[in-house]
């Protein structure tokens, strides 16, 4: 199945990507917003001056992480190759309780695990190029691994795409949005807005 779909980039990337990316939860990012909360309410009666600096170097902070890691997932997706996976190992990270995108082929699982967390060291070969890519969560099985055509040391796992992914044999992405994904998205929708109301308050 793989084969068949090893078309010539450049592929077609729909604008799901893109939405995706722009509301995909991300704890990292609620933890600074949670910073950012804390901090100005510490410091609304001491200085003032300074709450609409806070909210504004966050928001601008992680808006521009968001839409950088958007270009570089369209980027992949427009010019990736699908890789050959040479070899994998493996190494303990200790145990943790998060939610894991763990691939299978193309099928990607998304779902809490609590347990032994894996950093897989993947190698792989695209065309003549060599590279690797660390994977971490669940062991590394049978996931589709994308190498960019144009820099072929850059690579990713089909399961870091916030949203479900198939290639055709005409060289076009299809993208869905796996399962309960609106939640994670009405939840960064009222993150954002409570950056931009704070924001907003706080200058006027």
């Amino acid at each position: 199945m793989l084969q068949s779909s090893r078309t010539v980039p450049p592929h077609r990337v729909p604008p799901t990507v893109a939405l995706a990316g722009a509301t995909v939860w991300n704890r990292h990012e609620a933890y600074w917003f949670l910073i950012a909360v804390i901090v100005p309410a510490a410091s609304w009666s001491r200085y003032p001056a300074l709450v609409p600096y806070v909210f504004a170097i966050v928001l601008l902070g992680a808006s521009t992480f968001r839409v950088g890691t958007i270009v570089r997932w369209m980027s992949m997706l427009r010019w990736g190759v699908i890789a050959d996976v040479e070899s994998v190992d493996t190494a303990l990270r200790g145990d943790r309780n998060l939610r894991l995108a763990h691939a299978t082929g193309w099928n990607v699982q998304r779902r809490w695990y609590t347990g032994v967390v894996t950093e897989s060291a993947v190698r792989y070969r695209a065309g003549d190029a060599r590279g690797h890519l660390f994977v971490r969560g669940l062991p590394f099985t049978t996931g589709v691994v994308l190498a960019h055509s144009k820099h072929p040391s850059s690579a990713m796992a089909i399961s870091d795409f916030p949203c479900d992914l198939q290639l055709d044999g005409k060289g076009r992405w299809a993208a869905s949005f796996p399962r309960g994904f609106w939640r994670q998205a009405l939840a960064t929708t009222a993150l954002y807005g409570y950056a931009i109301a704070g924001l907003t308050v706080s200058l006027a």
